[in-house]
């Protein structure tokens, strides 16, 4: 579906209308050019370069900390950091070091031009803003439902995220929650949308960027999803695909990385408070 044409004041992206020139004499939303090519492969690019430094870096931070406690004899305590009430402490790391690697990109991107600062779209969100995001949250929670109970009456239900654990405290999910509302929906909406989706613009349009983004965020979430088999992944990442591509289009017509960003880590939260008793 094509975004509104006609824009409310309130919803301009940061630094003016679309029409108006910044001071460089350039149009907050001009960008560079770049051709399909360099599109698809940069935007791969951001996914690699990003997740490789968040695998390298989890992987030394494990070694350490494994180092320093079973040289100190807690091996014990070892035991509990990768297991059961620990975990939530190195899904904490492992989203730390994900908003690492993507405030790396980000500033990379912003130095190069790769992706200006200003068509990303830092601002608080209007209260207009504000409604839109509880109906996106809502519209989200209602398709996620919705192709959940088509997969299952054809008889190929969605896996399970590999955190959800039917063993696991309500702190388990509650700590999960908070994770996701001030780290893991910012930073994937970060990498996601405010860099890949406006890479990927210059070369395929809106609609092309949204779509291009969205296969991107399924793929990288088939890790969390193979909890059961492939097909119940897939399924599963068809969900992912269907839910990004509402985040991509409520960002396309608004250009306010934050009102998606809360509308991510949001959704996510009361995804996993809703584990709690189950």
């Amino acid at each position: 579906m094509s975004p509104p044409q006609s824009t409310p004041p309130s919803t301009d992206p940061p630094g003016g209308p679309p029409d108006s020139s910044s001071a460089d004499g350039s149009s907050p939303n001009e960008q560079p050019p770049r051709s399909p090519l360099i599109a698809v492969v940069g935007s791969i690019g951001y996914v690699v370069g990003v997740f490789a430094f968040v695998i390298a870096a989890s992987i030394a931070l494990m070694f350490a900390v494994a180092g320093v406690l079973l040289l100190s004899g807690e091996q014990a305590l070892f035991e509990e950091l990768i297991a059961g009430d620990g975990m939530i402490a190195l899904v904490v790391a492992e989203a730390v070091l994900l908003g690492v690697g993507t405030v790396l990109a980000a500033v990379l991107s912003f130095s190069t031009g790769w992706v200006p600062k200003r068509v990303v779209g830092f601002a608080v969100p209007s209260p207009r803003e504000l409604l839109v995001g509880v109906g996106a949250v809502i519209a989200l929670l209602a398709i996620a439902m919705s192709l959940g109970l088509v997969s299952d009456l054809l008889g190929v239900p969605a896996s399970d995220h590999a955190l959800f654990d039917e063993d696991a405290p309500a702190s388990y999910y509650l700590g999960l929650a908070a994770l996701s509302i001030l780290v893991i929906g910012p930073v994937e909406e970060l990498l996601f949308r405010g860099l890949i989706q406006n890479y990927m613009r210059p070369a395929f349009g809106g609609i092309g960027a949204i779509v291009g983004t969205s296969v991107l965020f399924a793929a990288v979430h088939l890790p969390a999803y193979l909890t059961g088999a492939l097909s119940t992944a897939l399924v599963s990442l068809g969900v992912i695909f269907a839910l990004s591509i509402v985040l991509g289009a409520v960002y396309e017509r608004y250009r306010n990385i934050v009102l998606v960003m809360a509308i991510h880590g949001f959704y996510n939260a009361i995804l996993f408070s809703a584990q709690i008793g189950l």
